[in-house]
């Protein structure tokens, strides 16, 4: 579903937020007001984009907030970073050519590091030179964090398609991360079912945090087999609709995005 309103006007686009969620499958369009009223929303084929999009698309935003696939994702105490050695560790990563990026995670204390996916930043940087490039484990784990209880073990698991990003908070204590391929249940049990006997869990975990874009509803009802609780993280900053729209769309976790920066 493609959605325009009717208050959507060309000549308070500078006033308007741009929020992008892209990669080689789709990409995910949402157009705010200072009110936070959705006033587009779109989503299409990475490689076909609508007439529609590229309208949008070649408008001047001033406000742009863009997620895209980010890869050598690693996270080092804040205790243990030093930024003398940045370039070791650019030697860790997968193409040490590439420019290395860094965000801090300061209620976890962490710094991450990690890249971009180098065609990917090219087109959308292109597009828009002055974009926010927003890393998206980073708005993950601050909409997690109201859910961390100092005892207990959370889950959390982040769709895209056909992957998935877990997480591990143990005690309060953030524990793992990381990327897996889910093509169906059974892939989610196994991965999830490694990571228990990794951390030594024993049947439930208290909580499973769920987010995510289109979640396969199967997905969402297997998880009810590992957590006491399944909780639906949405975002904390829903947008206001001008028109009978649905709640996934009007709640979308990514409409945290400009709060990360």
């Amino acid at each position: 579903m493609n959605y325009t309103a009717k208050q959507f006007h060309l000549h308070y686009i500078a006033q308007y937020t741009l929020i992008v969620k892209a990669n080689y499958q789709y990409d995910l369009l949402y157009v705010l007001d200072q009110e936070a009223q959705l006033l587009v929303y779109m989503k299409f084929e990475s490689q076909h984009p609508t007439e529609e999009a590229l309208k949008l698309l070649s408008l001047p935003f001033q406000q742009v907030y863009i997620s895209i696939p980010t890869h050598n994702l690693t996270f080092i105490p804040d205790e243990l970073y030093q930024d003398v050695d940045s370039e070791k560790y650019k030697v860790f990563m997968e193409n040490p050519a590439l420019d290395m990026m860094r965000t801090s995670l300061d209620f976890l204390n962490i710094q991450a590091l990690y890249q971009y996916d180098i065609l990917l930043f090219h087109r959308w940087n292109t597009l828009f030179p002055e974009a926010k490039f927003i890393p998206e484990f980073k708005l993950n784990l601050i909409q997690a964090r109201p859910f961390i209880p100092l005892k207990g073990e959370v889950i959390g698991l982040v769709f895209d398609q056909h992957n998935v990003d877990i997480y591990l908070f143990i005690n309060g204590q953030f524990k793992f991360f990381n990327n897996f391929e889910v093509i169906n249940e059974d892939d989610l049990s196994y991965f999830i079912l490694n990571v228990f006997e990794n951390f030594h869990i024993e049947g439930k975990v208290n909580k499973a945090l769920i987010s995510g874009v289109d979640i396969d509803e199967s997905f969402i009802k297997k998880m009810k087999n590992f957590a006491q609780e399944t909780i639906q993280l949405t975002a904390h900053n829903p947008a206001k609709a001008l028109d009978d729209l649905s709640d996934k769309v009007i709640n979308n976790y990514l409409l945290d995005l400009p709060t990360c920066e």
